[in-house]
């Protein structure tokens, strides 16, 4: 269900006011935190903004205003649903009250949101020190951002979010199965699951404190992992690599690479290993340092393991 209706087009001020009031009463009536908000007709070549009731109406005066529904079938409350391919962009915090709600569903593919340095909230509170992985309550089906089939399937493909918060949330933070899809500078923090699961790249991003482990990609690379109840970093089995990420404080290994690449990383002081790889896999120029199981693990034959500065 998609929380939402939109206002856009090409009007004069006066007659804008008119509609602005239309609209205003529309959000008002429906018990939903935010609207989409589009400059013109809701198609795919559309730049849309979710918006909260109280954001200036100013930002949205550009043209005709009309109001509509912005993704069809859709109805106010959780999750909200794109259903529709374009450009959303967060306007003010999205706040989940039930752990087991969902905060956004995206069952278009070729959908880029744009957090706008806003977050989706969930509820849930995880509990660690600062050498400590998370402690946090039993995961549940809620997930911040979902782009994912319910069949098992690969979700939608070419998702892209970017520039925000996901926190909170009673299951994963992000939940995104298509191909192509991608994650850049979002904090996953305090999720009862998985910080995100990403099938394609992680980029500038964090995974930390969540209950299950803090980011699963096919790429990771320049971000952080921290104190998660079971692994920091897991690359996709299929083949992934991690470079440049620091994975610290886990309960359970720092990065886990089946079939995977493992370059310049820093690994410091998770329960098990530090770096974990089934093989063949290539583990180079890492720091692992004060893994309480050991520095690195290998299973099978055909694994590159080399200059890597390690520490008991």
């Amino acid at each position: 269900m998609l929380g939402a209706w939109a206002c856009g087009g090409r009007a004069a001020l006066a007659r804008s006011r008119l509609l602005e009031r239309l609209c205003r009463a529309a959000m008002v009536s429906v018990p939903s935190l935010n609207w989409t908000v589009t400059t013109d007709a809701p198609d795919a070549d559309v730049e849309s903004m979710l918006v909260t009731p109280d954001t200036p109406w100013s930002a949205l005066t550009t043209g005709r205003v009309t109001c509509w529904s912005t993704t069809p079938g859709d109805a106010p409350g959780f999750p909200v649903t794109i259903s529709q391919s374009g450009s959303y962009r967060l306007s003010g915090n999205l706040v989940v009250p039930d752990a087991t709600g969902s905060g956004i569903q995206i069952t278009a593919p070729y959908v880029t949101l744009d957090l706008n340095g806003f977050g989706i909230i969930g509820p849930v509170v995880c509990t660690s020190g600062s050498t400590d992985p998370a402690t946090c309550p039993p995961a549940t089906d809620g997930i911040g951002i979902r782009a994912a089939s319910a069949t098992g399937e690969a979700g939608p493909p070419g998702v892209k979010v970017f520039n925000g918060t996901v926190r909170g949330m009673g299951g994963s933070g992000i939940f995104i199965t298509g191909l192509g899809s991608s994650v850049e500078k979002v904090i996953a923090d305090g999720n009862g699951g998985f910080g995100m699961i990403v099938a394609g790249r992680v980029i500038h991003s964090s995974g930390n404190n969540n209950g299950q482990s803090g980011i699963f990609g096919t790429t990771v690379s320049d971000s952080n992992a921290n104190n998660n109840h079971l692994d920091g970093i897991t690359l996709d089995a299929a083949g992934g690599v991690s470079i440049g990420n620091v994975a610290s404080f886990n309960g359970r290994n720092g990065i886990l690479a089946p079939n995977g690449t493992v370059t310049g990383n820093t690994v410091v002081r998770n329960v098990s290993f530090g770096i974990s790889a089934t093989c063949p896999s290539s583990i180079v120029a890492n720091t692992v340092v004060g893994n309480t199981t050991g520095s690195i693990d290998t299973s099978r034959d055909g694994c590159v393991v080399v200059n890597n500065a390690t520490r008991p």
